[in-house]
């Protein structure tokens, strides 16, 4: 069971639609995107690695020191799913998401929201402008 103490992180599921495919295939545009993103944030880099599928969509992940941002693409859906996980408090969650929202010129999104390391873990906060797809 989980001690007393106070939230390890926040984590946020961002899934954006709306986007040009050609912007969810290139590995370049996204990772810079990414690491702007953390930048934004004022999250400290620690690595990277991304990958350019042969078909179509890519997949990748920022290394924070303070935790992670991911993505992966979804062209023939004109979709994205982004996960920025950020742990203390120093690190702006909601910024990384709006900076890559506005990268990728995204025309709608959904978000869910976590607080990591303790047992409710659902922030009351939840953002939706798109309708979760059926």
């Amino acid at each position: 069971m989980a001690e007393n103490h106070p939230p390890n992180g926040r984590h946020i599921l961002l899934d954006v639609w709306g986007v040009d495919a050609d912007t969810l295939n290139d590995l370049g545009m996204m990772q810079q995107a990414m690491l702007e993103a953390a930048a934004a944030a004022g999250a400290t880099v620690v690595d990277a690695t991304f990958h350019r599928f042969p078909t179509q969509g890519l997949s990748g992940v920022v290394v924070l020191a303070e935790s992670h941002i991911s993505v992966h693409t979804f062209p023939e859906h004109g979709y994205a799913a982004f996960d920025v996980f950020t742990c203390g408090s120093r690190v702006d969650a909601d910024r990384a998401c709006e900076y890559l929202v506005q990268s990728v010129r995204a025309e709608d999104r959904f978000e869910r929201r976590f607080v990591r390391g303790v047992p409710s873990g659902i922030e009351e906060r939840q953002e939706e402008l798109r309708p979760a797809l059926s």
